[in-house]
């Protein structure tokens, strides 16, 4: 049995007297590609940071490849931590340092590759992200969506067991959106046995990202599976959640997205 990478067991987490989780349980498993969707605000990113060991919950369990991390020493969370590659939200690129540097920082802190490697990795993650020639300009000189693909390339620069990418996509236009998705396939595609979770309010984005969508809302996990299943016979708030975001989408435009026959048949007639 494929082990899991990402454990969630009952995990609570207030700010102040609102708790913002109250008893989520989630299992991402090695090898998997896993969207995590819902409302803005429902605490995905945070949820992230958890089980990154960036950020402490109030009770439950979170384990990272098998480790406890409440039980884990400081030491040994920077080893998991260093399985980890993480795009953030809005690049979070180090803007006094220019592109090249950023890509190597990343791989300095968190991989033993030579300085001959390392230059060779910048080179071919830029080439990869269609950004060759910008090792040397500085991140602020970079627009929003060249900003998102440096951040992309550093999250996989040390080929990562798990890869994140929080809202990779958003405020970009659907044509450099597809280009981002497009980019994060083919560079994970090299790493054996990559997880890769995408969180994102978009649901065109993550269904076109993956098959299995976890949705939260209100605390919890209120869904988890096969989105085609989810779409047309998860709960009543599921179904409002997922199809009101697509069936303004042109019918011909919905079609490439391999949506169920049962969906169409619900919103269009046909």
């Amino acid at each position: 049995m494929t082990e899991s990478v990402i454990e969630i067991k009952d995990l609570k987490k207030s700010f102040g007297p609102e708790p913002l989780f109250h008893g989520l349980n989630l299992s991402i498993k090695a090898g998997e590609k896993v969207g995590i969707i819902g409302p803005g605000g429902c605490g995905k990113s945070i949820l992230i940071k958890m089980a990154l060991g960036l950020m402490d919950y109030d009770q439950g369990s979170i384990h990272l490849f098998g480790e406890d991390l409440k039980k884990v020493s400081l030491n040994k969370l920077r080893q998991l931590r260093t399985q980890m590659g993480v795009a953030f939200q809005q690049g979070a690129l180090f803007d006094y340092m220019t592109v090249g540097e950023n890509l190597d920082f990343a791989m300095r802190q968190m991989s033993n590759y030579s300085k001959e490697k390392r230059q060779e990795k910048v080179t071919q993650l830029l080439t990869a992200v269609k950004l060759s020639g910008t090792e040397d300009m500085m991140t602020y000189e970079l627009s929003g969506g060249m900003q998102r693909r440096v951040g992309i390339a550093r999250a996989l620069s040390v080929e990562p067991k798990v890869a994140v990418f929080d809202e990779p996509t958003s405020g970009l236009d659907p044509v450099t959106s597809t280009i981002i998705l497009n980019m994060i396939a083919d560079l994970a595609k090299g790493v054996e046995d990559s997880t890769q979770i995408i969180l994102t309010t978009n649901v065109e984005i993550a269904i076109r990202f993956s098959r299995r969508l976890v949705v939260i809302n209100e605390g919890e996990v209120v869904a988890d599976g096969d989105w085609h299943e989810l779409i047309t016979n998860g709960s009543e708030w599921v179904q409002k959640f997922l199809g009101l975001r697509l069936i303004g989408l042109d019918r011909s435009y919905a079609v490439g997205l391999n949506l169920p026959d049962q969906f169409f048949q619900q919103h269009w007639g046909s």
